[in-house]
């Protein structure tokens, strides 16, 4: 099998797969093992910070040092991922860093605001490259059917649905209307959120092909080269 066929496959597995997961916690008999399932700490939390590690292991273990330095947010935002999806934005300051209360509040002290200011300066930095550098050849490798395209796009979407589902409560709310998140939605939201490190995954692999002997070639490393 040729390696884009591969990893073509690989994508279709994990989208067949998310649909199991879902299941999973309606075969548990009881209710603390199914809220267990999507809890924090729980077995859907921790694949997904484990598969931004993934990413960002395999990211260090294949490209150069001078590589690693021109595009460290390539490393840096599945860093951010992963430490979002264990909590940790709401653990090292008084508020979370993403509550306005954090910059507002009179009784936060100025050395936990200008720590969240610099979190997102860095951030917007790092998404601000990312565009810059690989936006175009992004386009062009989901008009050819790349895997890493694919893998990214399909990460994207897992996470604009999740978004969409986390704030639907509020932002029905917002506009009067009063809604009850049930199980299947919490369960749906968690999923996707555990596909989008599953897909980078996907789409890292396929920007560092191996033959079957392990030699990886000098000029497939997408964009990350």
């Amino acid at each position: 099998m040729r390696p884009a066929n591969k990893f073509h496959l690989h994508i279709l597995l994990t989208l067949l797969a998310m649909p199991v997961l879902i299941a999973v916690p309606f075969l548990f008999e009881t209710e603390e093992m199914r809220e267990f399932y999507v809890s924090e700490g729980g077995p859907v939390q921790i694949l997904s910070a484990a598969g931004y590690l993934i990413v960002m292991v395999t990211l260090v273990r294949e490209m150069s040092w001078r590589a690693l330095s021109e595009r460290w947010y390539l490393v840096a935002i599945p860093l951010a991922m992963c430490l979002r999806e264990m909590d940790f934005h709401a653990h090292l300051t008084t508020y979370s860093i993403t509550k306005t209360s954090l910059y507002t509040s009179a009784e936060v002290p100025a050395a936990e605001k200008l720590f969240g200011v610099s979190i997102f300066a860095v951030l917007g930095a790092a998404f601000f490259l990312l565009a810059k550098n690989h936006l175009a050849a992004f386009r062009r490798g989901l008009r050819s059917g790349d895997p890493t395209a694919l893998g990214i796009a399909a990460a994207i979407a897992c996470m604009v649905v999740s978004k969409a589902l986390d704030g639907a409560a509020s932002n029905l709310d917002f506009l009067g209307l009063d809604i009850e998140l049930t199980y299947l939605s919490v369960a749906v939201e968690e999923v996707l959120e555990l596909g989008v490190p599953m897909f980078l995954a996907i789409a890292t692999f396929a920007a560092f092909p191996a033959d079957l002997a392990g030699h990886r070639p000098a000029d497939t490393a997408g964009p990350y080269r």
